[in-house]
């Protein structure tokens, strides 16, 4: 469910930047998904990334507030054992790499925050495994700004130059194994002796 997030995200964002920019690199993406760490590997840069947005999955949380739902269900006059889904925040990081015009990487990151502030909710119905039934994947973004000690860790981290990016977290993104961990007929009186 992360990565069908993740891809919902970067198709979703493609699809923008190029009806709004008009553009016509139906051969190249614009956005892709990889990781900013490895733009540089071994010392040389990776074209397949210039002049690119880049998707990085930076962090992930569990959201607390979610997590008192009840383990049961009445389901078909059985009472069905199952462990609640994980509610998730994650925390994604839109990086611009090596445009040969600066102002050129700034309106690409500008096409980012105006696409968040113009889709407040994507939401798409995949499923989880062959022939298992369709979930739905529903991403709430939220600008993410970090402070300057967060940026100094976080560019420290990935081993790297600064480039312009933005963060956001998206929240609500549901994993469910599906599995049931038993199945009864619900309790209906008790007797005491």
């Amino acid at each position: 469910m992360i990565a069908d997030a993740l891809k919902l995200i970067q198709v979703s964002l493609q699809n923008y930047i190029k009806d709004v920019e008009d553009s016509q690199e139906s051969s190249q993406d614009i956005v892709v998904l990889d990781n900013v760490a490895m733009a540089e590997q071994l010392g040389g840069n990776r074209d397949d990334l210039n002049e690119r947005v880049i998707i990085t999955l930076f962090n992930i949380e569990e959201e607390a507030t979610l997590k008192n739902t009840p383990h049961y269900r009445i389901e078909n006059g059985r009472t069905v054992y199952q462990n609640p889904p994980v509610s998730l925040n994650l925390y994604v990081l839109f990086s611009v790499l090596h445009y040969s015009h600066y102002e050129t990487a700034l309106r690409r990151l500008a096409r980012v925050i105006e696409f968040f502030q113009w889709k407040k909710e994507l939401s798409i119905l995949v499923s989880s495994r062959p022939g298992g039934e369709l979930q739905e994947i529903r991403v709430l973004p939220d600008l993410y700004t970090l402070t300057f000690d967060q940026l100094n860790h976080l560019w420290g981290s990935l081993g790297g130059k600064q480039v312009p990016f933005v963060m956001y977290r998206t929240r609500l993104v549901q994993l469910d194994a599906q599995k049931r961990q038993a199945e009864a007929h619900p309790i209906k009186e008790r007797v005491l002796e």
